[in-house]
């Protein structure tokens, strides 16, 4: 199976680019046409620069000059995370949880295996966390494993946290977790 590369998304890059552009450019014409008159104080050559400066700023974040850094690369093997340069194999792979804070915009994954912890943000990516742990699920079942979500106590909520279990991923379980499927 091909490695799924997960990169970084610099879409809000380019929207935030084009913005400025489409601030600069009505600013640069009006500041043209009104403020040449006073060019001779430092607001007026101010005020006529204030529109390029903004083309200028809008067109370096509109069109980067690198491609997309690789943050994560998920094989049949293992996980590998582009920044730190870690990797979690996926035969000592314990478990992985998805936290997010109160505030937080975006969340992180945590990969447990069995001597280390790895935290990996979700920060403008080009996966969402439910697309990483399915593809680390598909990498898992053909190593004949695979991942169980957890729920809490309280009424059977989900509760962020999918173990690694060993087996097929449908086989049917006892009376009391199909019980506890049918209420959650």
């Amino acid at each position: 199976m091909a490695d799924t590369l997960i990169k970084e998304d610099q879409r809000p890059r380019k929207v935030g680019g084009g913005l400025l552009i489409l601030i600069g450019l009505p600013l640069t014409l009006i500041a043209m046409r009104f403020g040449l008159s006073v060019t001779g104080t430092f607001l007026g050559i101010l005020l006529v620069a204030t529109g390029p400066l903004l083309i200028l700023a809008g067109l370096w974040a509109a069109f980067p000059r690198h491609p997309p850094a690789i943050k994560m690369t998920i094989s049949d093997d293992e996980i590998v995370f582009g920044a730190k340069q870690t990797t979690v194999p996926l035969d000592e792979l314990i478990r992985v949880s998805f936290s997010q804070h109160f505030l937080s915009k975006f969340g992180r994954l945590t990969f447990q295996t069995t001597s280390t912890e790895t935290h990996f943000d979700l920060s403008d990516l080009s996966h969402s966390a439910d697309d990483i742990i399915s593809q680390i699920s598909v990498r898992l079942e053909n190593r004949g494993k695979y991942l169980v979500e957890g729920r809490t106590d309280v009424l059977g909520a989900r509760n962020g946290i999918w173990e690694v279990r060993t087996g097929l991923p449908f086989e049917t379980g006892t009376g009391q977790d199909a019980i506890r499927d049918a209420a959650g």
